[in-house]
């Protein structure tokens, strides 16, 4: 479906043990703070070991597009770093949108955010573009608003996406989606599973898997500004979307292809041999990538101008000169060849030399006259 619902919710173990809390501090104040901590138990980050790459950064700089979700900008494990474009539309599965939000980005719940629940790039901003109609459109506004990473919903097919993914790659931007839907060249396709490494229910042959990332039973925010877990192949792919804006902000020299083939070629093995997202590895395969690229300012960009298509007026101006310089060659040629065809005049000009040889060796040398000119008196 458009907006990829989850196969699985339920909510999360420790809610009920949040809402007692509540009850309880409304007797006594001074209680602990009643929003459950659910980053001990949030299995998809230890098995990625994100917490590793946390020493470089937490995505501050990069800024991930969601076009085609709906998400709870009020949620406290989101607030603050969503900002949400409702041109093309403003309603959606705010349940699932807020999820793979918080998978994102979820920088935790409460004072000092030390509780609830937090997404692989937690200082990473998110830029939402709600849409059922046109997601073609909101990739292409994610695209003008300068985005580093976009992350796809789930859809039916119904829209081809193929000219919008290419026009983000072409500009730079890495997109990521989840596997078995339509299949597009320029999107990382990215398939679930659970904390046992087997795929999650419903996922796709393994020929249309790019990556591997958790997928089931991830703990992420929910309604009522509560918690749930959420399984499927849509927040599989919004934990790589938040991997690869970490390593866009750690890396900001590399190139979408190379932040792409950093978490495949740095993955490790996963079921039915596919790359299994390991952000350690992932990371050393991008610094290695690093060492090799220079930092300039809007390398981007000078990169698509070079990438762009030569203007026919130049090709143009090429072929011509060529074609003039070919025929000037053609008539020296000629005129050097007709000149003296036979070499005719070459031979008299040999002759000429050398009856003036023979004349000079017969001829009487030169008298000098004796005496000189009278002096007038």
């Amino acid at each position: 479906m458009l907006w990829g619902n989850s196969r699985n919710r339920k909510p999360a173990r420790t809610v009920a043990t949040g809402v007692a809390a509540v009850l309880f501090l409304a007797a006594a104040p001074a209680a602990a703070d009643p929003v459950p901590d659910f980053r001990p138990e949030q299995w998809g980050l230890q098995s990625i070991d994100t917490q590793q790459l946390w020493e470089k950064t937490q995505g501050q700089g990069v800024t991930v597009g969601m076009p085609g979700f709906a998400v709870d900008e009020e949620h406290p494990d989101v607030d603050g770093n969503v900002t949400v474009d409702t041109e093309f539309g403003s309603d959606g599965d705010t349940e699932t949108g807020t999820a793979a939000a918080s998978l994102v980005a979820g920088h935790g719940h409460g004072f000092d955010a030390d509780a609830g629940v937090l997404g692989v790039a937690p200082r990473a901003e998110l830029l939402v573009l709600p849409t059922d109609k046109s997601l073609p459109s909101a990739i292409r506004r994610a695209i003008d608003s300068d985005v580093q990473v976009i992350l796809l919903p789930e859809t039916d097919g119904s829209v081809n996406l193929t000219n919008a993914t290419r026009d983000a790659a072409d500009a730079g931007i890495l997109v990521v989606g989840p596997a078995g839907g339509e299949e597009y060249p320029d999107v990382l396709a990215v398939g679930g599973v659970d904390e046992n490494g087997e795929l999650v229910d419903g996922s796709p042959d393994a020929e249309e898997i790019d990556l591997l990332a958790p997928g089931a039973d991830l703990v992420a925010a929910g309604p009522d500004l509560g918690q749930e877990e959420v399984t499927g192949a849509e927040y599989a792919a919004a934990m790589a979307a938040g991997a690869a804006a970490l390593l866009r902000a750690a890396y900001p020299q590399l190139f979408p292809d190379q932040i792409r083939s950093a978490l495949v070629d740095g993955a490790q093995q996963g079921t039915d041999g596919l790359p299994s997202l390991h952000l350690p590895t992932a990371q050393a395969q991008a610094e290695g990538a690093a060492q090799n690229t220079q930092l300039v300012d809007g390398i981007l960009e000078n990169r698509e101008e070079q990438d762009a298509p030569v203007p026919v007026w130049v090709w143009l101006l090429v072929i011509g000169a060529v074609l003039v310089l070919g025929i000037a060659m053609v008539v020296l040629w000629v005129r050097r060849s007709t000149k003296d065809p036979y070499g005719v005049q070459a031979e008299r000009e040999l002759e000429e030399a050398e009856i003036a040889r023979e004349r000079a060796a017969t001829a009487p040398p030169a008298t000098r006259r004796k005496g000189g000119r009278r002096r007038k008196r």
